[in-house]
């Protein structure tokens, strides 16, 4: 497989049907529209003002205006961040399930017309003012709750207090105070007040820091409690005793908290509540999409252009379906590609289900452009490869296949997820296999070992620079095709297949050199060598037209020195693959000095952390590395990339799984 083959289609209706073509478009999911302003044969047209952008309309009111262009997007950008902060605020309520729970959970899914029946009946508006309205309650009986317990604790000293300030301010001929004195070292400021002949002193309570006091004194003297003893009044405005206020306001926190629990319990088993706010968020975001989508189109007074993108195998489908929901009121055109639009038409890869997990490699460089090849499942075989061989372990290779698989058998994980998850998968087994030919297992040496790690050192740097000199060599013939197929085959000679023949050259004439038996291999290698770098310069003086290509010619055999570096580059393969081994090895042999009964309880926990740590690091090194290996020595041979992804109008699906029907399923 390769890169989806793409149509153009161009579709011309009726104004009034616009809402509901980009609907049907949007059920469809094949179809990526194209900004019609920008392309050279509609910009003529968009600058006499022959034709212009469609009004942007929202299906809803607001204070009864019907809303239009950006204001109509920034309406709905508003809703939906209003109903994503009371989803937050909500699930915040909602008891948390397990991690392990929530990935086996399904996601909620409604097919495309029953979530734009849901959004349409306005159903969450009412959902929201009830949600808003329970925690506007919530938050009310909190803070009152909150205050009356800090009052009671304030009041609860003085319980014991028999008459209230107020009181004691209707007295005719005695004076009263409640209030409290500091309490000091030696107690001097009390034992003087109880001193005074002129004052009658009741202790409600004492603390560590205070004296709550009730203080009786003729109204004729002269006292002055807050200057002469730091007297501090009690403020206290109510009419009735502490004790009776403390009882008046527990019984009003006992009503609260029951009325507070109840709402918790009814905002706790809310789910159905939550997933219809989830519900209308993706609803929203559908119908931003298709407002968006407008800005993109042409429009005259009664009819409406739209142009866009469609893949080969999906045009009869969506003419199919276009053309029984709307019939002759609609006008479809299928073009196919030109050469001036080889620049612009979106990507989408397609392979095997073996080989599509590798396109997360692919897309990490770039997306190819439409007149290249897809390179992975040509990537796909090296990087299995590298991985494996830099982590070579057998149990670490299929603890990594069980855990993904029970993963994926098991839970339900987002499409990109899922994909990362079958990719580790494939992994698991090249590191299984490396880990059967380097035979390690978790560290330990199995009994049959076909390159040992400890004894073949030299084998396996050979075997590492052998890699990567079949890596070279494909990626330049690969280069080498790709300037053909584009007619340039002076370059196509001189930048790939010339190189491909130098460098066997000189494969064969280190052979001949270093086996005897071979040494036939010397003179055929140095000919091969010498014909094609003079090769190099001829072709680059052809391409050139002139002598000058010269100096082209001789500056391109300097990159044998590049050549060179990345076959040392390739050396990571072997230098990875024994650290792995080595470090393994020294964390069971410190497991190994643990006594049996230590060895089989600690050293048991020790031995599980440290592989841990070294099959998290050895995992990350095998695919940071594989990817620099791909993308350095392997892509900078002949892939450029550049091309952007094919991105149909879609529903959101950030919330609300969309099934298909049959006629839908790709």
């Amino acid at each position: 497989m390769a890169i989806s083959q793409m149509k153009k289609m161009s579709i011309v209706f009726a104004k009034d049907k616009l809402d509901a073509v980009l609907l049907t478009l949007q059920r469809l999911e094949n179809l990526q529209v194209r900004e019609m302003a920008q392309m050279e044969n509609w910009q003529e047209v968009f600058e006499r003002s022959e034709v212009h952008l469609p009004a942007i309309y929202q299906a809803d009111q607001k204070k009864g205006k019907r809303l239009e262009g950006e204001e109509a997007l920034h309406y709905l950008s508003q809703r939906q961040q209003h109903l994503e902060t009371t989803i937050d605020k909500l699930r915040s309520f909602i008891p948390k399930e397990s991690f392990l729970s929530a990935l086996r959970k399904e996601a909620s899914s409604l097919s495309f017309e029953e979530l734009e029946n849901y959004g349409r009946d306005k159903r969450a508006e009412q959902v929201i003012a009830q949600v808003n309205q329970k925690m506007s309650r919530l938050h009310v009986l909190e803070g009152q709750i909150s205050e009356n317990e800090a009052d009671i604790v304030s009041l609860s000293k003085w319980k014991d207090l028999e008459i209230t300030p107020k009181e004691l301010k209707t007295f005719d001929f005695v004076s009263g105070a409640v209030g409290t004195l500091p309490k000091t070292l030696d107690d001097g400021l009390y034992r003087q007040l109880r001193k005074n002949p002129h004052v009658q002193c009741q202790e409600i309570f004492n603390s560590e820091t205070e004296y709550g006091l009730l203080i009786f004194f003729d109204k004729k003297a002269e006292l002055h409690l807050e200057e002469a003893y730091h007297f501090k009044p009690f403020e206290y405005e109510r009419s009735v005793l502490p004790a009776q206020a403390i009882e008046q306001m527990q019984s009003d926190v006992e009503e609260w908290s029951k009325e507070r629990q109840q709402l918790l319990e009814e905002l706790q088993h809310s789910q159905k509540e939550l997933e219809g706010l989830e519900a209308e968020t993706d609803y929203l975001l559908n119908l931003y999409s298709r407002q968006e989508a407008k800005k993109k189109l042409a429009s005259t007074e009664h009819l409406v252009a739209l142009e866009g993108w469609v893949e080969k195998d999906q045009a009869a489908l969506l003419q199919t379906e276009l053309t029984q929901e709307f019939g002759d009121s609609i006008y479809l055109q299928e073009v196919d590609v030109e050469e001036s639009d080889l620049e612009k038409v979106p990507i989408k890869l397609r392979n095997h289900p073996l080989i599509e997990p590798f396109e997360l490699v692919t897309e990490m460089y770039a997306l190819p452009k439409y007149y290249e090849k897809d390179p992975t499942p040509i990537l796909a075989p090296f990087y299995f490869t590298f991985f494996g061989m830099m982590v070579a372990d057998l149990g670490y290779g299929l603890l990594l296949f069980t855990v993904t698989f029970l993963v994926l058998r098991y839970f339900h994980l987002s499409k990109g997820t899922a994909r990362f998850a079958k990719f580790l998968n494939i992994l698991g087994v090249s590191v299984s296999l490396w880990g059967l030919i380097y035979g390690s297992f978790f560290g330990y040496t199995l009994p049959v070992v076909l390159i040992s790690t400890t004894t073949d050192v030299m084998t396996i740097l050979a075997l590492s620079v052998a890699f990567g000199f079949i890596t070279v060599v494909v990626g330049l013939l690969l280069g080498g095709f790709q300037k053909v197929r584009m007619k340039k085959y002076a370059e196509a000679y001189h930048s790939g297949f010339a190189w491909c023949l130098i460098l066997t050259g000189i494969l064969l004439l280190a052979l001949g050199m270093m086996l005897p038996q071979l040494s036939a291999l010397t003179a055929v290698g140095a000919v091969l060598a010498v014909v094609n770098a003079i090769g190099v310069v001829i072709a680059s003086v052809i391409e050139a037209k002139s002598l000058a290509g010269i100096g082209s010619g001789l500056f391109n055999l300097y990159n044998i020195s590049s050549y060179v570096g990345d076959l040392v580059s390739f050396t990571r393969l072997m230098a990875l693959g024994l650290s792995g081994a080595s470090i393994g090895s020294a964390f069971n042999l410190i497991v190994g000095l643990f006594p049996p009964l230590g060895r089989f309880t600690v050293g048991l926990l020790i031995f599980v952390l440290l592989h841990a740590i070294n099959i998290f690091l050895s995992l990350l090194s095998g695919y940071v590395h594989g990817a620099r290996l791909i993308f350095v020595e392997f892509f900078g041979k002949f892939y450029d990339g550049g091309g952007e992804a094919f991105k149909p109008l879609k529903p959101a699906e950030k919330y609300i799984k969309i099934t298909k029907t049959h006629l839908e399923d790709k």
